[in-house]
């Protein structure tokens, strides 16, 4: 007696794959000459298919990180465009010292793919918690540090990277990113800031994010809106170094602000915040900045539980907005200032 069998759905994309995909698609198309350096991490960044068929285009190192970045300025120096794909936890610390005295400063074409940021390595184990990479690179003259949201904002990130010199740093998480009111074109132009809802006029809080977190930041945001009756907004900041021009203006539209970020404190998302506002020459009202941010490292687990013991899950964030509002309007109250 035979049993049919329903067919499995196709997994569903996650950033990075959405990002990979597209950036090998597009420098096969474009005019210059390229090669992908990976440390012990084709098959991790889904390169596979692709190393095969193009074997001519990949080099793994193994895992010997400085080694692919100075593997990557000689290629470089001899005529070639250049991609380093790395976990991101090893690629900044065991490697940061290559990427500021020969990538950086000499300004060479060379993006780094740093994947599984944050806490989204999940069970692979706390070493492979990518938690301070943000932080490291902005203080690295020279380099974009970048991040997509979902798998969408990834392609156009991809394709803004395959025709723009580096160097250039790209954080990434391979899993999904799942945001409501996707537009229904895919094909647009990247952005360094995009709004991931409608900002309501008299907003009072807007929660930031970078990367994989501009989930968590636009479900709070409409938690805040339809459960707390607290007009709220999220912003995803795509790029933290150099930070937008149109940034500042921005936050100072809303009494409070959160950085929504799985980061070390400082020198991430936060910190880029802090320095757009300083260094708004317009000035005007400044916003409370809420940090929500790592304070200890909670170890090994399934991502969700991660989120949830650090406090970076959307009705954590929401509370946290909440509470800062409502702690805005006593202090305005007795004659506190906020």
């Amino acid at each position: 007696m035979s049993t049919l069998s329903t067919p499995e759905s196709a997994p569903e994309e996650t950033q990075l794959e959405a990002f990979t995909h597209t950036l090998c698609g597009e420098l096969l198309r474009g005019p210059d000459p390229f090669v992908i350096v990976t440390c012990d991490a084709t098959l991790s960044f889904r390169l596979g298919d692709f190393a095969r068929r193009h074997p001519d285009r990949v080099l793994d190192v193994g895992v010997a990180e400085a080694t692919a970045v100075a593997a990557a300025f000689g290629l470089w120096r001899g005529g070639l465009k250049v991609v380093v794909a790395g976990f991101a936890a090893f690629l900044s610390l065991r490697a940061l010292e290559p990427i500021r005295s020969l990538v950086a400063l000499h300004g060479a074409d060379v993006t780094f793919l740093a994947g599984m940021t944050g806490l989204s390595a999940g069970r692979d184990g706390v070493q492979h918690h990518a938690t301070e990479d943000a932080a490291l690179l902005r203080a690295v003259p020279g380099i974009e540090v970048m991040a997509p949201s979902d798998a969408a904002d990834a392609r156009a990130l991809a394709a803004y990277c395959a025709t723009r010199p580096g160097p250039r740093w790209v954080r990434l998480v391979r899993r999904p990113v799942h945001l409501d009111g996707r537009p229904a074109a895919d094909a647009r132009s990247w952005t360094p800031t995009r709004w991931l809802t409608p900002p309501p006029p008299g907003g009072h809080v807007l929660l930031c994010a970078h990367g994989a977190l501009s989930e968590q930041a636009q479900q709070s945001a409409l938690l805040l809106t339809r459960h707390h009756g607290i007009p709220a907004a999220a912003l995803h900041v795509g790029r933290l170094s150099p930070i937008p021009p149109e940034l500042a203006a921005t936050l100072r539209g809303f009494p409070v602000v959160l950085a929504v970020e799985d980061q070390c404190s400082p020198g991430g998302l936060a910190a880029a915040l802090d320095e757009a506002l300083t260094a708004d020459p317009a000035g005007g009202a400044r916003p409370h900045l809420v940090r929500c941010d790592l304070g200890a490292l909670p170890g090994s687990g399934d991502y969700p539980d991660l989120l949830r013991a650090t406090g970076l899950t959307a009705e954590q964030l929401a509370d946290r907005a909440a509470t800062a509002v409502h702690d805005m309007k006593d202090n305005s109250s007795s004659g506190g200032s906020a």
